[in-house]
């Protein structure tokens, strides 16, 4: 998730006007893919020009760098599924997006933010911890990549845990039978170990996680994580695991087996939001944009549901698969959109992006704290 650049974003209030563009792109980075993302940019910045607030005095510099970037092919090669560029007459900045969007376009005296407040509350940050006796490690996640964290007191492997432990040392000597240490079976002993192992992973996961809220996935053979599960202090992990060895998995490939999980805990999240606004008495409720912004100035609002994202196979990459498409431009003007949007979050509210059709109408509801 982009934090900084979303706080900078409904921070900035310098003079001058403010370019946002939106658009969906290729994660495959094929000539023709390429072509089709250009071209898409190519007609937003003519969309630019043309507008009623444009002034080209002021942004002529701006825009022949947007124009360069359209001949940067090692730029459109490393896509994800969907692109934001927020300029002025300073330069620009580009953000990948996690999740399609329509095309849109914005000019005015306000960066266009609220498609990352949208963004955000789709899909949660998570972490995986891939349980295995050779290479134990915490990997975090994101709806679009997932990278190893670097944690100093992750134990290593099981083998160099347990190498300079006593009983090993007097198993290699015993000739037959049933060998003992300390009153243990040979067995017995090995399981103290294993467990010893378990148990120093889970207190430095918990550690490292401790004060976060941010789904926990296990990855491991069904005994492993039972056993390492029993083990964690940390609040949030799922039930759900993911059942294999991923020692040998590099990112991409522990992206992929991830997310089906991930994906069906957020879209839980969002049910249960909607559950709990239709099960909240109406005397806490409001509807439409009017009466949620002058509960804003009074302080009141929790949580506001915004319908704005359509799960679809229609998106510029075709196939059979659907995904989540978030719809700017929508019937509710998008001028209205952004400033409900600064308003919720300036007074400590939150923000749910919700399905078009969850509600009778596309006005956006809230729930009030009081």
């Amino acid at each position: 998730m982009h934090d900084s650049m979303l706080t900078n974003l409904l921070d900035t209030d310098t003079s001058g006007l403010k370019l946002s563009i939106y658009q969906p792109t290729h994660p495959a980075s094929s000539g023709r893919a390429i072509q089709e993302d250009t071209i898409r940019f190519k007609n937003a910045l003519k969309v630019i020009r043309a507008h009623d607030l444009y002034d080209n005095e002021m942004l002529a510099d701006t825009m022949n760098l947007l124009d360069e970037l359209l001949d940067n092919t090692e730029f459109w090669k490393h896509r994800t599924v969907g692109l934001a560029i927020f300029a002025d007459e300073h330069g620009y900045e580009t953000e990948s997006l996690a999740y399609d969007v329509t095309e849109a376009q914005y000019v005015g005296s306000q960066y266009c933010a609220h498609p990352l407040v949208f963004e955000q509350s789709l899909g949660s940050n998570y972490y995986i911890l891939d349980i295995n006796h050779k290479r134990p490690r915490l990997i975090e996640g994101t709806t679009m990549a997932c990278s190893e964290l670097v944690i100093d007191d992750m134990p290593d492997s099981f083998d160099s845990m347990t190498e300079n432990v006593e009983y090993d040392k007097e198993l290699q000597h015993q000739s037959g039978g049933v060998g003992t240490f300390h009153g243990h079976s040979d067995e017995a002993a090995v399981q103290d170990n294993v467990m010893h192992y378990y148990r120093k992973i889970a207190q430095t996961v918990s550690a490292y996680l401790a004060g976060y809220g941010e789904p926990l996935v296990l990855m491991g053979v069904e005994n492993r994580v039972g056993e390492v599960r029993q083990l964690l202090s940390y609040p949030h992990v799922l039930h759900e695991y993911i059942e294999g060895n991923g020692e040998a998995m590099n990112d991409q490939a522990l992206h992929d087996v991830s997310m089906p999980v991930i994906e069906k805990y957020n879209k839980k999240q969002r049910s249960d939001a909607l559950v709990l606004f239709h099960t909240t008495p109406p005397a806490r409720t409001l509807i439409g944009a009017k009466d949620i912004e002058a509960a804003s100035v009074e302080g009141r609002l929790d949580t506001v549901f915004v319908p704005c994202f359509r799960e679809t196979a229609d998106t510029v990459r075709g196939g059979y698969n659907k995904s989540i498409v978030m719809q700017l431009n929508s019937s509710m003007r998008d001028e209205t959109v952004e400033s409900l949007i600064r308003s919720v979050l300036s007074t400590g509210g939150t923000v749910q992006a919700v399905e078009i059709d969850a509600f009778e109408d596309e006005r956006p509801r809230a729930l009030c704290r009081f």
